[in-house]
């Protein structure tokens, strides 16, 4: 019965895990299109407020979703379930309130903070997205917590399709009716909206059941309620979207850095559209660079619940070695194509220094929200709030002076400088629980070795391919040519270095095909 329920609870964790992979990958390529249509200006515009659509979606898909699935599964009846569900559903919704009328009524002075009065309907725009937030929220995680996660994969990847399809729809009507970029942007925004409201529809039944729901209010519940929703709850948000919170300190800092430092507000806006650029990467790159170590997250839920220690330990140190060696690969492969990928889907190479120089924050920034899933599994996320305040304090007491002197390279160099030090804290973390991350000298050598490799041999074919032409057409086909080759060279040093024994490679998701290849090659 006992491998049962881990079965049961390892498919649907596998469930969620596809839908919001598939969901971040949508989230991020969009940004390219919508680029090309408005420029960088028109970028800067919408990346200013972003991130407050962003701590808005971390909290209702990501974020608060987990720590209440965790709420109701605990409850061991349908009348507490539904008791705990309309609390936390009231309490969100009165907190969603606040920050509506907060963002609503001081659009104005966030504005002015952020260095341009002109973002004030934009961050109206976003600020109805807070009152539908709880909803999702809260049926999000009361399904989950029910072991229902369809009705939560399906409005994921409907309220970004839809949400993705008016932002394009937007920005094409805006350009072609020569609407002004801060419209654009505004309107842009209403897609969340729309999306939110069409995620909503898959859990009409839960709200038709919720709303005829009746109990009696306890004061000491309610409290306790708060109480881990303000604690626990946000904590697993707030890193959730640790990306999300950088963005939001560049908002308020980088553009009135580089006005400081000389630049006319114009071309302050436009390098700033430039550095957002990153972001596309950035996302794109955890995703990669995550997705093969947390498709095996769910196997250490299986062992906690079976008790199985020894498989336990043995999969948090397969997860953190192939956490390293993704991420290497993907940073690495980033770093060297930025010039051509800059050029392939921005149509130019400006910026392609900090562009690069941000990518390293895909290794720290993958390796923490590891740490932080294995701290949540084992009940113990309070030791990771240094983490948070590390990374946040280090951020926003560098970003300004460090653009002041260098530029979005010094903001780049900034984000860096703080997931790194939030990875020593992360880690630290965990050595208090008595678990680390079992990451040997040898292994991390032959891992910074590989990459080393790879990166000369895609360097050899940047040269080799600069001949042909400098468009992007030409610039798009090198990053093709240069993923292709540089992912085999990497695949095959690390297959040839005896990085990985062949248990570790067929945990791997694609790894039983990678040992087929080499084994048909030595047999030939």
């Amino acid at each position: 019965m006992k491998n049962k329920t881990a079965n049961f609870v390892l498919k649907g964790a596998t469930t969620l895990t596809v839908a919001a992979l598939i969901g971040k990958i949508l989230s991020a390529i969009y940004r390219v299109p919508f680029q090309n249509l408005v420029g960088n200006r028109g970028f800067y515009i919408y990346q200013q407020i972003y991130p407050l659509y962003g701590i808005a979606m971390t909290i209702g898909l990501s974020g608060l979703p987990v720590y209440i699935s965790k709420i109701i599964a605990k409850e061991e009846t349908d009348t507490r379930k539904k008791e705990q569900a309309t609390i936390l559903l009231e309490i969100l919704f009165i907190f969603g309130l606040l920050v509506f009328v907060v963002l609503y009524l001081g659009a104005t002075r966030i504005a002015g903070l952020m260095g341009d009065s002109r973002l004030d309907e934009l961050i109206k725009s976003v600020s109805w997205l807070y009152l539908l937030v709880p909803l999702l929220s809260v049926a999000r995680g009361y399904n989950q917590g029910m072991q229902e996660m369809t009705p939560t994969a399906l409005s994921q990847l409907v309220e970004q399709l839809v949400r993705i399809c008016v932002i394009i729809t937007v920005a094409l009507l805006g350009i072609s009716h020569k609407w002004s970029l801060y419209r654009i942007g505004s309107s842009a925004f209403l897609g969340s909206i729309i999306g939110a409201i069409c995620a909503l529809v898959f859990f009409f039944s839960f709200f038709k059941e919720i709303f005829k729901f009746k109990y009696h209010r306890n004061m000491s519940v309610i409290l306790q309620a708060m109480k881990g929703l303000f604690s626990e709850g946000l904590l697993i948000c707030f890193f959730a979207g640790i990306l999300v919170l950088l963005q939001l300190i560049d908002s308020f800092t980088l553009k009135k850095a580089l006005q400081a430092a000389g630049y006319s507000m114009k071309n302050a806006e436009n390098l700033k559209g430039v550095y957002d650029r990153s972001q596309t990467f950035l996302q794109l790159g955890l995703v990669v660079s995550t997705s093969f170590s947390t498709s095996l997250l769910p196997m250490l839920i299986k062992n906690r619940m079976e008790h199985d220690k020894l498989k336990f330990k043995q999969n948090i140190r397969l997860i953190y070695r192939i956490c390293i060696w993704t991420s290497m690969a993907v940073t690495s492969g980033l770093i060297i194509l930025m010039p051509s990928l800059n050029k392939a889907l921005f149509s130019s190479e400006q910026g392609s220094m900090a562009l690069s120089i941000s990518m390293l924050t895909i290794i720290f920034t993958g390796v923490i929200l590891l740490d932080n899933a294995i701290l949540q599994s084992a009940n113990s996320y309070k030791k990771n709030i240094i983490v948070l305040v590390a990374i946040i304090a280090i951020k926003f007491l560098t970003n300004y002076q460090f653009t002041l002197h260098l530029g979005i390279i010094g903001a780049a160099v900034s984000s860096v400088l703080s997931v790194a030090i939030g990875t020593f804290f992360s880690g630290r973390s965990l050595r208090k629980i008595g678990l680390n991350r079992q990451l040997d000298r040898k292994f991390i050598k032959k891992v910074i070795l590989f990459s080393i490799i790879m990166i000369i041999v895609v360097s050899l074919v940047i040269s080799l391919t600069n001949q042909f032409g400098n468009s992007r057409v030409y610039s798009f086909m090198q990053c093709i040519i240069g993923v292709v080759i540089g992912a085999a060279s990497y695949v095959t040093t690390t297959r040839c270095g005896n990085l990985f024994s062949d248990r570790e490679w067929r945990s791997i998701p694609g790894g039983e095909y990678i040992l087929k290849i080499f084994k048909k090659r030595m047999d030939n």
